[in-house]
């Protein structure tokens, strides 16, 4: 009951301040949106977003709002990469940033007019879902350049309680086209913090702990399908570990070192 009266009102605080940080970086990229297009730029507000989403996550443990634990993550595979992870809250690009400090993602398009995140995104040279094939023709390009490239397969979080959304192939086809690997992450929560339908305002259960676990290392050199490799990356996250590991036999890279923090 006491943590109760202190957890709510720790919440709002959270999430207003997470609001107010988000809204500076967009004025701050609506007043440079005069400078031209370049990677340095783009460099510079994907660097000033990882600091203030690690900011964030730095808070959730103190406050105790929101503990984060990230397994193996200091050996997480950085440049030319697509991270693929299940999306079970709004939050889920949040932690995935606070630990990659030059990295891009997809977002939805309505993020384009957000004024708490649209002008920060764009100038941090993420992009839009609606491209179609110049999409993937762009983001090939940008992970082939030796970049990481964030994505969530389901386009869309997974209601709680209920199994995970079809995993669209266009990601595979991506790393495919860049000549680069997958490296999974499978995302876990024991709250409905930020979940598909429920409005942020509407308090959550509380702490609301998530455990980001970096899984394998998956090649796209074989001889499956873009939809037969997305299939078997949905077998992997919907196994429970340690079963898993049978599902991508064959398809996977040497892992790094385990470590926790």
């Amino acid at each position: 009951m006491i943590y109760r009266l202190y957890s709510i009102p720790a919440y709002y605080l959270t999430v207003t301040c997470f609001g107010m940080v988000g809204f500076a970086l967009s004025v701050g990229g609506f007043l440079l949106g005069w400078l031209p297009v370049r990677p340095g730029i783009e460099r510079f507000f994907q660097r000033a977003i990882h600091r203030c989403f690690r900011l964030f996550v730095w808070w959730g443990r103190v406050a105790n709002v929101m503990p984060v634990e990230f397994v193996n993550f200091p050996c997480a595979s950085r440049g030319a990469v697509v991270l693929a992870a299940n999306h079970p809250a709004l939050v889920d690009i949040t932690l995935l940033l606070a630990r990659l400090p030059e990295a891009v993602c997809i977002f939805k398009p309505a993020i384009r007019r957000n004024p708490v995140l649209g002008a920060a995104a764009r100038r941090a040279g993420y992009l839009a879902g609606d491209g179609g094939p110049d999409l993937v023709r762009r983001a090939a390009e940008i992970v082939a350049a030796g970049n990481t490239l964030v994505v969530f397969p389901e386009g869309t979080r997974t209601p709680r309680g209920e199994a995970l959304l079809p995993f669209k192939p266009g990601f595979v086809l991506i790393a495919r086209r860049a000549r680069a690997p997958i490296q999974l992450v499978r995302i876990e929560t024991d709250s409905n913090v930020l979940a598909k339908g429920l409005p942020w305002w509407d308090a959550p259960i509380l702490p609301a702990r998530f455990v980001l676990t970096l899984g394998p290392l998956v090649s796209t050199d074989n001889d499956l399908s873009p939809t037969e490799l997305s299939a078997r990356i949905a077998q992997w996250f919907a196994t429970p570990a340690p079963a898993c590991h049978d599902v991508l036999a064959g398809l996977t890279l040497p892992a790094p070192t385990p470590s926790v923090r």
